[in-house]
């Protein structure tokens, strides 16, 4: 699988994680918020709703009451106050009661309170639960609220009104044109009319303007008595827990949920964005420095400060950010590979080629100076030459002659066979009768070649082979090979030369009995440049004659090979798969 395609599957799982997150994380915080939202109702509602589950969780063990603390907590949330009296009134348990709250009630006194028969700041609500031989008493109360403050105004002004300043209520009276007629208690700033527009408002949507609000029309008089009091002022307002915070209004339950979702995104985001630099930014910034390194000739994968590769595990496997990119990573392991190669090949061909140049120079001059200096000989006019002597030193010039310019003419062969440059003049040739002619006319070897005791053997196939050759050149590669068999071995070297064939191709096998070579000469064999012996030695040889071979067999799309052992001999072996 290609990188895109990787990165394409890793965006798509991405999203639909982060939607999915996204869509958990909106579900829970509803639910959240339902929930607030009932026990805020609860709380604010827990005489008629949480008390019943509060009476219900009371037990008694070993004559010890046990009852449920986290319903208790409902208590204190909802406002209220509790108290566990037995039968005769006598609080045995309280919590969350104020100091105005008697600790014992006289027979008569709680169901005063609780039909508010005798004026008490609290609304009362009594729940008896028998439990075996035990009867006990819970007695649950909170403050009133508005409309009861504007229920006790209305009954006794003098009486409430201590009641209504700790709450920090005020009342307002109202004519049918919403004139102020009378107030009390009314805060500063307040204006002194308010429309019906206004005043329904104010009562359905209590929770924006910040204050309860409670009224009562007169019929007969068209007047309105309002009581005005902010949800605040009660020190124990109901309220809900959530995120620590404590919340007294449905507006308040959505603003924290709501900012609870916003900030779970922005979590899940910077969440994302770690990860996916991690992912998706460590490996390419990882593969720059590589590529940088690379352009500095520095082609090994960069290692951390610890030594080892970023890329890899301890088992030496990619890494799991790393697989993403696999594909990358592998072309530039293995552009780093050849390049490191290519570098290595480039100093090694430069390495050759100053060692040609120096033994191709000597070459070049020691024929030149054995030319100039029997062309000084002819010209020096303190010597009177004989025929035969002048002959002599012409025929040494112009063998010297004839060996520079071989080697000029094996430069300019082997740069137009680099070059495609070469004109071939092919012809189909039976290969049995034309090696057996050119082989025999290699003998004898010249003098000069220091191995006048060369021999040659030649094994042609049983059947007719025909192959598409230019006579010229391929004259040239057998001679190269040959010749450089019997000037790097031993005086008496034999080359046999056998031709075989198969229904993949044709085979030439050119087989000495000489030396051998070596891993690193076999290496360097048909490398321009390379030159087995000395140029101390001999003169024979350019450096580019087996070079030459190899190029010209592949000119006529053959293939060029060596075998050889120390000891055992060489084998050349040009090869031409069939057409």
């Amino acid at each position: 699988m290609k990188a895109t395609r990787r990165l394409a599957w890793h965006y798509i799982r991405q999203w639909l994680f982060i939607a999915i997150a996204l869509l958990i994380s909106v579900v829970i915080a509803f639910t959240w918020i339902v929930d607030r939202m009932m026990a805020l109702d609860m709380n604010r509602n827990f005489a008629n709703h949480g008390i019943n589950n509060l009476v219900d969780s009371i037990s008694i063990t070993n004559g010890q009451i046990q009852w449920d603390e986290q319903l208790m907590m409902e208590v204190k949330a909802s406002g209220g106050w509790l108290q566990i009296a037995d039968s005769n009134g006598q609080v045995l348990h309280e919590f969350f009661v104020p100091e105005d709250v008697p600790k014992k009630y006289k027979v008569g006194e709680l169901v005063s309170y609780m039909h508010r028969k005798i004026p008490f700041p609290y609304d009362v609500y009594a729940y008896l639960r028998a439990i075996g031989d035990y009867e006990i008493m819970l007695v649950y109360g909170v403050k009133p609220d508005d409309e009861q403050f504007l229920d006790a105004w209305l009954e006794d002004p003098e009486q409430a009104k201590p009641m209504l300043k700790q709450a920090s209520a005020w009342v307002q009276l109202l004519n049918a044109e919403g004139d102020e007629l009378e107030s009390w208690n009314k805060p500063k700033g307040i204006k002194i009319n308010i429309s019906s527009y206004e005043l329904v408002l104010r009562a359905t949507y209590e929770d924006q303007y910040g204050e309860r609000v409670a009224f009562q029309y007169n019929s007969h008089s068209g007047n309105t008595w309002i009581l005005r009091m902010p949800y605040s002022a009660i020190d124990a307002e109901p309220y809900v827990m959530m995120a620590g915070l404590h919340l007294y209004s449905e507006s308040e339950i959505w603003m924290v949920g709501t900012g609870a979702v916003v900030l779970s995104m922005l979590i899940l985001f910077v969440i994302m964005a770690w990860w996916e630099s991690d992912r998706i930014g460590r490996p390419l910034a990882h593969f720059m420095r590589w590529a940088e390194a690379m352009s500095n000739h520095e082609y090994e994968e960069p290692r951390n400060i610890l030594g080892k590769y970023p890329s890899l595990n301890r088992k030496g496997k990619l890494k799991r950010n790393y697989r993403i990119y696999s594909d990358v990573w592998q072309s530039l392991r293995t552009l780093s590979e050849r390049l490191q190669e290519s570098e290595s090949e480039r100093e090694k061909h430069e390495r050759l080629r100053e060692q040609w140049l120096t033994g191709l120079t000597h070459d070049l001059k020691t024929p030149l100076s054995s030319i100039i200096g029997y062309a000084h000989l002819l010209n020096a006019s303190e010597y009177k030459w004989s025929e035969a002597e002048r002959l002599e030193f012409t025929t040494f010039i112009q063998q010297k002659a004839e060996r520079m310019d071989e080697l000029i003419q094996d430069l300019n062969l082997t740069y137009q066979l680099k070059s495609n440059a070469l004109p071939m003049d092919r012809v189909e040739t039976e290969m049995n009768d034309w090696l057996s002619s050119i082989l025999h006319e290699l003998l004898p070897v010249p003098a000069d070649a220091e191995n006048t005791d060369a021999k040659i053997v030649f094994n042609p196939h049983p059947q007719p082979i025909m192959l598409n050759i230019d006579v010229r050149y391929f004259v040239r590669a057998v001679e190269n090979v040959c010749m450089n068999a019997w000037i790097h071995n031993e005086p008496g070297t034999t080359v046999t030369v056998s031709i075989e064939q198969d229904e993949t191709g044709t085979t030439i096998l050119f087989k000495d009995d000489g030396r051998g070579m070596d891993e690193q000469a076999q290496q360097n064999l048909f490398q321009r440049y390379y030159r087995g012996t000395s140029t101390d030695t001999t003169d024979q040889g350019s450096g580019l004659g087996m070079a030459i071979t190899k190029q010209l067999i592949e000119a006529h799309e053959g293939e060029a090979s060596v075998q050889s052992q120390i000891g055992t001999g060489t084998t050349i072996r040009f090869y031409f798969p069939r057409n």
